[in-house]
């Protein structure tokens, strides 16, 4: 496995994790929910093997979930404070103007990352 695939699935593996542990189900739990081995959905999860996209969707299924919710980067405290205050910033200016704030923050993050 490549260094790129390697973090994609760890990510994956790690947010599968954190979905199973909110919903407070034990691995052999959310594997037969799956109708999925349970010593092999330890492996997805683990991050030692990588899930096929019709392995997510039972899973996400199994957690009532949607599939992209494992691609998505989890949202943290600090995200959801600056949500905040971009919401306050972008309150302040007119309605005509707000596309306008949208894209240069757009730029501003393409330069960041």
């Amino acid at each position: 496995m490549d260094d790129q695939k390697r973090e994609i699935t760890a990510a994956v593996a790690a947010r599968i994790r954190s979905f199973r542990k909110k919903a407070a189900m034990s691995q052999e739990e959310l594997a037969l929910k799956a109708n999925l081995n349970p010593a092999y959905f330890g492996q997805v999860e683990r991050g030692l093997k990588c899930p096929t996209v019709d392995t997510l969707y039972k899973i996400a299924s199994a957690l009532d979930i949607s599939p992209a919710e494992f691609l998505r980067p989890p949202v943290t405290e600090d995200m959801t404070q600056h949500s905040q205050q971009i919401s306050e910033i972008l309150s302040r200016i007119p309605p005509d103007k707000r596309e306008q704030a949208l894209a240069l923050f757009e730029n501003i993050a393409e330069l960041l990352s």
